[in-house]
């Protein structure tokens, strides 16, 4: 039986003239249609994934973007403004593309068809012409988002490029060429169009958690609530029972079953026997004869506890899923009760600048396949186009940083020195100081 999601030819993943794709790596169940499911249930199920990706989005909405001219000129700065007005006229917010772009993290990768407008005014009917402004330039309409789970295939040239994703659309697959497309990827070593999902790492601990939690849960309640233990006459369990006792031996297995809502279990056995005593008059002799009691129900409840410390394996796993995402301070304090402030600084800055660089890769496949050609289809000259650039993901904690330095010297705990500046500058992001000639 072939897997359906396994590369090959039917899937685009080998080139014309059977030339192998260079991007082709050894196939992991974890990907295609499979993987945006099961990468979506861990997002969603997980409270320790849930939270680190909540706190993706909220730092991710709060980053500040600019458009930053070519030059000093006042053509330049022009067509900054220019793009900053396409940024603002689309039929969604940036922060609400900004959360569509980072699913990329969950799956691996994100991708978006660019739609174009022509800006006619803001009385136009019709969406494709309809604009804040009537200059009739060409502006951005949308960036329309393509979800994991509507992935049919990948198209690649016989040099193992991508050429677009197909898209599994009402039933009929449609092309969206990766020229009309934004394709942002976690990474991009060795060309695979899906990189590589932050929750890779977690899958076998989020696996074994999962179960655990299931067993921990079905555990409890059999020792609260029992299992059904029924007992019935011999004759309905023997292989030559009668259709009415077979079907009054259905009925009970169903009520047995139906007694616990979770886990349907129940033990089913012969019934027990007692003894009768019955005296012969004409011998004059006793006799004892053994008769089943019928039919008996009752609930078997545990032996005794646990011999394993199942809330101390589904924590280790917990960290297991936390430090794969680089987000082990979530379990600091809280919780755990036992929190180091140092080492929850020195986690949180970390995990910042892992997100620093995620926004630096986005903002280079923005500027390179939006702004870009948004700015080629209205004859900009090449040294005039803008770029967007993105501020800092943490400015609360730099804003609470100079408050707390600003009291402490104004109290006169700390003085000011070259130390002190040159750590301020770093943490801000400003340049050096320049040296005195």
């Amino acid at each position: 039986m072939t897997q359906p999601n396994k590369p090959s030819v039917d899937l685009g993943i080998v080139g014309v003239g059977g030339a192998q794709n260079s991007w082709l790596r050894e196939f992991l169940p974890e990907e295609g249609l499979y993987a945006a499911q099961l990468y979506q249930d861990i997002r969603d199920s997980d409270p320790i994934v849930g939270g680190v990706f909540l706190a993706l989005e909220s730092m991710f909405r709060r980053v500040k973007w600019r458009e930053a001219p070519a030059d000093d000129s006042p053509e330049a700065a022009a067509w900054a403004l220019f793009l900053a007005e396409c940024r603002a006229d689309m039929s969604h917010t940036w922060p609400g593309f900004m959360a569509e772009v980072l699913s990329m993290l969950v799956h691996g990768w994100s991708y978006f068809e660019v739609v174009y407008k022509i800006r006619r005014g803001p009385d136009q009917q019709d969406a494709r012409y309809r604009s804040q402004y009537a200059d009739g330039r060409v502006g951005w309409r949308k960036f329309a988002h393509r979800p994991q789970r509507t992935l049919s295939r990948w198209e690649h040239d016989g040099d193992g490029g991508i050429q677009g994703l197909w898209q599994s659309a009402s039933g009929r697959p449609v092309f969206i060429p990766i020229q009309r497309a934004l394709h942002f990827r976690t990474t991009e070593a060795g060309g695979h169009p899906e990189g590589r999902s932050l929750l890779v790492n977690a899958r076998r601990a989020y696996r074994f958690q999962s179960r655990l939690e299931e067993f921990e849960a079905v555990g409890v309640e059999r020792d609260l609530a029992g299992i059904p233990h029924v007992e019935v006459p011999v004759e309905l369990l023997s292989p030559t029972a009668t259709p009415e006792q077979q079907a009054t031996l259905r009925v009970i297995e169903e009520v047995a079953a139906g007694v616990r809502r979770d886990e349907r279990a129940y033990i089913l056995m012969p019934s027990s026997q007692y003894v009768v005593t019955e005296f012969d008059e004409k011998t004059g002799k006793e006799t004892y004869k053994a008769l089943p009691t019928g039919y008996k129900f009752s609930l078997l409840t545990s032996g005794g506890t646990r011999a394993h410390d199942t809330d101390k394996i589904i924590r280790r796993y917990s960290h297991r899923i936390a430090a794969s995402l680089l987000a082990t301070f979530l379990l600091l304090g809280g919780s755990e009760g036992r929190g180091a402030q140092a080492l929850s600084s020195d986690l949180t800055e970390l995990f910042e600048l892992a997100g620093t660089g995620i926004l630096d890769g986005i903002a280079e496949v923005i500027n390179r396949f939006a702004v870009g050609n948004l700015m080629r289809v209205n004859g900009v000259p090449p040294e005039l186009w803008p770029r967007l650039e993105h501020g800092g993901l943490s400015s609360a904690a730099l804003q609470e940083l100079i408050t707390q330095v600003g009291s402490l010297m104004n109290a006169g705990a700390i003085t000011h020195d070259p130390n002190l500046e040159r750590t301020l500058r770093e943490k801000l992001g400003l340049p050096e100081q320049e040296e005195a000639t």
